[in-house]
């Protein structure tokens, strides 16, 4: 007898507005989410980061393959995430940057399902996947826009993201949340997407 289909899970398309953007600024709020997380530090594109990306990813799809053929949910990997939480970062080194690269997960996929991917990537790849963490955060109240172009120019959007805010009364911290929807391999720098985020409060009476 052949299997019911699985209801793919994507939050491209449940959450629209935290994962869609144009280059007007706005303001949305983020719920609590579950992700795979790598914390590291170090250049974006340097070893340390592109090792990042290599975990998370490998960790993702085999968990994702896993928990289909097993019937319990399917999902589509999302799009490659960074909390940057070096505040001065204009005034340090870009070896000293402190990042947190994410990719989203179903709430659902608990850290068993984790443990059973994990061994199966050091089985076939013989990738050590530990420093990938199933990480549950609520971001909450944030601005965000699409940046269009180089990443190196990314600061001329959180200027404008920070001046929307003052604008109405808000106050921006960090971290910096970036998604990266282009892919820098195929897309040339001055057409590529990305969302840029940031927490916003009301100041202190």
């Amino acid at each position: 007898m052949k299997k019911a289909a699985l209801e793919k899970i994507d939050f491209s398309k449940t959450d629209r507005d935290l994962y869609t953007a144009t280059p007007k600024a706005k303001e949305v709020t983020a719920g609590k989410a579950t992700f795979l997380s790598f914390e590291g530090k170090g250049e974006p594109g340097g070893k340390a980061f592109e090792d990042a990306i290599q975990q998370l990813y490998s960790l993702a799809y085999t968990a994702k393959f896993m928990l289909r053929h097993n019937g319990k949910l399917d999902f589509a990997v999302g799009k490659l995430e960074c909390l940057w939480h070096t505040e001065n970062i204009e005034q340090t080194p870009r070896s000293e940057w402190c990042w947190q690269m994410l990719v989203r997960i179903p709430d659902t996929v608990t850290a068993a399902d984790l443990k059973k991917a994990r061994d199966e990537v050091r089985r076939k790849r013989g990738l050590d996947t530990s420093g990938v963490k199933r990480w549950t955060w609520k971001e909450g109240r944030c601005v965000q826009m699409m940046h269009v172009g180089p990443y190196d120019q990314v600061g001329r959007s959180y200027s404008q993201l920070d001046e929307y805010a003052r604008e109405r009364g808000l106050v921006a911290s960090c971290p910096a949340h970036e998604i990266y929807i282009s892919n820098p391999q195929r897309v040339e720098p001055a057409r590529l997407k990305t969302i840029i985020r940031l927490p916003v409060s009301s100041p202190a009476p």
